[in-house]
């Protein structure tokens, strides 16, 4: 048992908790969440990829989430949790199928307009911001794809459903 664990089951033990369940929150990502990664410039901001579906059209719909976890603050040390601020390049936001070695950028309209809703801008404490973007669909034989959400890791083998 790591030193973590012993200390998680000492404190369950002095909430009368089991350490079963201590173990299984932490274990446990938010429910629909298919992946997350945490933001390069700040472990408190965390991109949650919530659904990758073919839709009408031949096109791919992607939809992600960015959560500001950091804490209201206060507390003990008087500290207080500050907004994050994202901000990206558009060339940032793409798929690659990895089985046809292939990127795909988000799509535009016959005026240029891109057909997305991407939040940047500054997130406080607490705050999430729901994102889309339509993409071209891969070949159907495609079943898993690696998105890439700018100044994130990439999020590999990501499910493609129907």
């Amino acid at each position: 048992m790591t030193t973590t664990k012993m200390y998680l089951a000492a404190f369950a033990l002095i909430l009368g908790l089991s350490t079963a369940g201590i173990s299984a929150a932490l274990a446990q990502s938010p429910a629909g969440v298919l992946a997350s990664a945490q933001f390069s410039a700040d472990p408190d901001l965390r991109c949650d990829i919530l659904e990758v579906k073919r839709v009408s059209g031949g096109a791919l719909n992607i939809r992600w989430r960015l959560v500001n976890t950091a804490g209201q603050g206060g507390g003990l040390t008087g500290t207080t949790a500050k907004p994050i601020t994202y901000d990206f390049g558009w060339d940032q936001i793409y798929f690659i199928d990895p089985a046809e070695n292939k990127k795909y950028n988000f799509l535009t309209d016959s005026t240029g307009k891109r057909i997305l809703e991407v939040f940047y801008g500054s997130i406080a404490p607490g705050q999430q911001r729901l994102n889309w973007a339509k993409f071209p669909a891969p070949p159907a034989s495609s079943t898993k794809i690696t998105i890439q959400i700018p100044n994130f890791a990439p999020f590999d083998d990501v499910p493609v459903s129907q």
